[in-house]
């Protein structure tokens, strides 16, 4: 089999000598088969405050995104249609917010749909919505991060963490999602290649002969969408809650360049 020369650059890790070895450690959050530039890394731009230890991945809307480990999905929004290049739509985001049990979260923000609700156990790589533009955003793409579960809110304090195989990847890393293997997967592998290059390889020949809908939902994705009603806002502790240690100013979105 010949493996493409973008999966292998994408496939060397990019470790960053400033974080301790000790950090937790998650999957990527995006489906099997697909590569995406890191647009935004730690402590840069918007990632300030609560953010400061995000990733903005830049991709297409309609993007799986999956759950970057096993967990129970503690809060989600996906009624939002509303986001845009201001702060002033940065409550308006739709997200999922998994806990994991020991201590820690992962937050996923600007869906243009959700597939899950809280309460939903889910495991490391099941899908839990599409990615969009929603909330504070100035283009598509996926804000990640790994957090203390320390508040009821959804944008709880980040901390540092790793990605298995890129330790804490920069800016213009691009990030690779392994190999598609398994049946079950071809609703998350269907969509196709973004139109900016980014590679999406998948050894499902299901997904490799389906063509993306107009809304930029994979195929097949349409039907779970239609069985579900999209979970409403939740928490109410937005942006700017205050913590006794410091005031909360950053945003739950990375400027994105258009």
């Amino acid at each position: 089999m010949i493996i493409p020369t973008l999966l292998i650059l994408a496939s060397v890790p990019v470790v960053s000598p400033n974080l301790p070895m000790d950090v937790p450690e998650v999957n990527v959050p995006f489906a099997c088969g697909r590569i995406y530039p890191v647009s935004q890394a730690h402590d840069t731009g918007s990632h300030k405050f609560n953010d400061t230890y995000a990733w903005d991945f830049r991709m297409p809307v309609g993007t799986p995104i999956v759950s970057a480990r096993d967990g129970v999905v503690r809060m989600a929004r996906g009624d939002s249609t509303e986001g845009g290049c201001d702060e002033k739509y940065a409550p308006m985001a739709n997200y999922v917010v998994v806990s994991h049990g020991d201590g820690l979260e992962t937050q996923y923000l600007h869906f243009s749909a959700v597939v899950v609700k809280p309460g939903e156990h889910v495991k490391q790589g099941q899908l839990l919505g599409f990615s969009g533009e929603t909330g504070w955003a100035c283009g598509a793409h996926l804000h990640f991060k790994v957090a203390r579960e320390t508040g009821r809110g959804w944008n709880n304090p980040s901390v540092p963490a790793r990605i298995v195989g890129y330790g804490d990847p920069v800016r213009d890393v691009r990030v690779a999602a392994p190999l598609c293997r398994e049946p079950q997967n071809n609703i998350v592998a269907a969509q196709e290649p973004s139109r900016t290059g980014e590679a999406m390889v998948s050894l499902s020949p299901a997904a490799d002969e389906a063509q993306q809908a107009p809304s930029g939902i994979p195929p097949g994705a349409k039907s779970v969408l239609d069985s579900l009603s999209q979970p409403p806002a939740q928490g109410g502790e937005g942006l700017r809650k205050t913590r006794p240690a410091s005031p909360v100013r950053g945003t739950a979105s990375a400027r994105e360049t258009p």
